[in-house]
């Protein structure tokens, strides 16, 4: 293939686009040396060349030449278009939470009722996000919050359903950084091409957000609407709200008719509709306006009451390692509602009631 006629490819991590390269090597990375070595797989049978190439990578050009080097799966480009998620909230939201909660919940099989069935596209990067996050949260252990300065994606997986096979990035970077005015910080650089965003607010505690007074403002929604609404067709962005650490709102109404019905079996627009005005109403009324702006902003947008583990962790002395758990161990409520209204929005999920999610 020529490349003038490759396929062009935009990199979540830089957010260039680039002609995907076609020819016979790629990168593997070797574990002992920790690092990516280039290697010539021309001479192998076609079967052994697609095994490596399910476990290999291609360097990014990075044609503007503006980030460090990186890599991508070596078969990012042989499915439908990439799905790029990004993750927005401020610091100690519950992102990283609800984002572990989400993609464990993916890989137990928690998209089956909408036939969609999930593997990793990155098998290094997948299990670097398990050990890392995944396990640490089964065991009941309180997540740190997400390094500043990150640049790369959190995990990369591949879907397949109704809508074909797509690969599915996610981003989640640290608060500080989706907060920060500094032209040159990288870490938030995956706005400029993110296909789809969701937005993650924590509610105060129940007994200080029914006192709120005047509303505040959500720095980190605000800033990354405004950087959102610069790119082309911005408003046709889908968007969801995760009003977070829900759990909080078990006895307040209307979030908590919304958790006792636990995650959905069927894509149905009306009753996401309903729940998308209860959070909206819940927000305005909390003083949380500031929140409301991605809902302003952009043309499908829905609003879900979520728990990523179910409670609040609480300090435990004697335990190993030393910090804060969740007593009752972890307990995820609706938490893939967002995603699913995300894959709904952008064709992953298909039908007249996936057609309707996210409209006025």
């Amino acid at each position: 293939m020529s490349e003038s006629a490759a396929r062009l490819v935009r990199c979540p991590i830089c957010a260039d686009e680039y002609p995907w390269p076609d020819e016979p090597r790629l990168s593997l990375f070797d574990e002992e040396k920790d690092e990516y070595q280039l290697v010539d797989v021309s001479s192998l049978t076609a079967g052994k060349q697609a095994d490596l190439a399910r476990r290999g990578y291609r360097e990014c050009p990075n044609p503007s030449g503006d980030t460090v080097r990186h890599y991508l799966p070596a078969t990012y480009a042989d499915y439908l278009d990439p799905l790029v998620i990004g993750l927005v909230g401020a610091g100690r939201s519950g992102k990283t939470h609800l984002l572990t909660a989400m993609i464990r919940q993916v890989h137990l099989g928690g998209l089956r009722a909408h036939r969609i069935t999930a593997a990793a596209l990155d098998f290094r990067r997948h299990a670097a996000f398990r050990g890392k996050y995944i396990e640490p949260f089964e065991r009941g252990e309180a997540l740190a919050g997400t390094d500043a300065g990150v640049i790369e994606a959190a995990d990369i997986l591949l879907l397949r359903g109704p809508g074909g096979e797509r690969p599915v990035t996610f981003f989640d970077v640290s608060g500080e950084d989706l907060q920060s005015t500094a032209a040159l910080n990288r870490s938030t650089r995956f706005l400029v091409g993110v296909d789809a965003v969701i937005f993650v607010h924590a509610p105060d505690d129940p007994l200080e957000t029914k006192q709120a007074a005047a509303p505040s403002e959500n720095r980190s929604f605000g800033l990354a609407v405004e950087r959102l609404q610069g790119r082309a067709a911005a408003g046709r962005l889908p968007v969801t709200i995760a009003v977070t650490k829900s759990d909080r709102l078990r006895y307040v109404a209307p979030a908590d008719r919304w958790l006792r019905r636990g995650d959905e079996k069927a894509v149905d627009a009306t009753r996401i509709r309903a729940e998308s005005r209860d959070a909206f109403g819940y927000l305005h009324q909390a003083g949380a306006g500031a929140s409301l702006r991605p809902f302003e902003a952009f043309e499908r947008c829905t609003l879900h009451f979520v728990s990523a583990s179910g409670g609040d962790a609480i300090p435990v002395s004697g335990q190993a390692p030393a910090g804060r758990y969740f007593a009752r161990g972890v307990r995820p409520i609706r938490v893939l509602e967002p995603l699913v209204s995300i894959l709904a929005m952008t064709g992953m999920i298909t039908g007249p009631e996936a057609a309707k999610v996210g409209m006025p």
